[in-house]
């Protein structure tokens, strides 16, 4: 059985320096082989890649961080039952590739009624949402919660949580054409870019008061806006650096707010086991009844053309997923 990988053995553009390479396989007690299936490229995906995190990251390294496969094998017999079922393979780093071993208690089961592409893209986006609304957030019923990269794919998952738990999103968008269809999906105010404007139109709609939260996409001037928007004893949260360049954290702390990045594998390095599967199954449940509905339909490459899918989910900064039914294992 022949494991392909996707493996960086140095820093840089991804395209040039992922690299598909053939791994050993060896499993251990208490683990389970999973068959990759399919796995999103999301920005969290590629910022290692690049060197952002080089002072934790061991090289060489199998990139990507979640995706959805099925349990072909397992070291304990009372686990067979396992066998032939969809999963999340979690908590270990390295889903780009055609075989993951995980250890069985880090495994997410998907239920039968959740499709392979919406399961494939049921953690990163929708637990990190759903932590910053439920966990890091004190939000009441119509408190403002103003977001940046307003047509990403975790703003629009944010937008649906308002909906379900009852605060206001504001979306600051790059063109016109997404007003119709953000504001369709829930969106209390759609923001079209402007460097002169911007601020203007979010506290004209909060009268004056600013926005309870923000939660920053981008970095740089457009973090920075979102922060200057927020209320006295908010709370400003980065999560993703789409601009490459860092909010002036210097200028953040003199505002009267609190601002700090957020690290989804933080939580998931110390969450109990217990809560680790009951946020997969309350997002589950959303899914199923309808509440949150993921991207249906993105570009899918077989993992034969990596490069392609990366090159793309580079230039276009949007989700791109890898199809690992392509490669023969033999």
């Amino acid at each position: 059985m022949k494991n392909h990988c996707l493996i960086y053995r140095e820093f840089g553009l991804p395209q040039e320096v992922v690299q598909l390479e053939e791994q050993p396989l060896t499993l251990r007690q208490g683990e389970v082989l999973v068959k990759m299936l399919m796995a999103p490229i999301n920005p969290s995906d590629l910022i290692p890649i690049h060197g952002a995190y080089a002072h934790r990251i061991s090289l060489p390294q199998i990139a990507g961080y979640e995706g959805v496969g099925e349990v072909i094998q397992v070291t304990d017999p009372q686990d067979e039952q396992m066998i032939g079922q969809y999963v999340l393979p979690l908590r270990v780093a390295g889903t780009w590739q055609t075989y993951h071993i995980v250890s069985k208690k880090d495994l997410i089961i998907v239920p039968s009624s959740i499709d392979r592409l919406t399961a494939a893209q049921m953690y990163i986006n929708p637990v990190t949402a759903w932590l910053i609304c439920t966990k890091e957030l004190d939000l009441n019923k119509g408190d403002h919660v103003l977001l940046n990269a307003g047509n990403s794919s975790i703003s629009r998952i944010f937008i649906q949580l308002s909906k379900i738990l009852s605060f206001k999103v504001i979306v600051i968008v790059r063109h016109e054409k997404y007003k119709e269809e953000l504001t369709e999906l829930g969106a209390d105010l759609v923001v079209v870019w402007d460097e002169e404007t911007t601020l203007t139109q979010i506290l004209a709609h909060t009268n004056a008061k600013g926005v309870r939260a923000a939660v920053d996409q981008v970095g740089g001037e457009s973090g920075e806006i979102l922060a200057r928007a927020v209320q006295p004893y908010g709370k400003f949260i980065a999560i993703g650096l789409l601009s490459g360049q860092q909010v002036d954290w210097s200028f953040l702390h003199t505002l009267p707010i609190q601002a700090k990045v957020y690290h989804l594998r933080h939580w998931a390095d110390s969450v109990s086991n217990e809560e680790w599967q009951k946020v997969f199954q309350q997002l589950f449940r959303l899914v199923e009844e309808g509440q949150l509905n993921l991207l249906t339909t993105a570009p899918v490459y077989p993992i034969s053309d990596y490069r392609q899918a990366l090159e793309e989910a580079e230039k276009k900064k949007k989700k791109i997923f890898l199809n690992f039914d392509s490669v023969s294992d033999r």
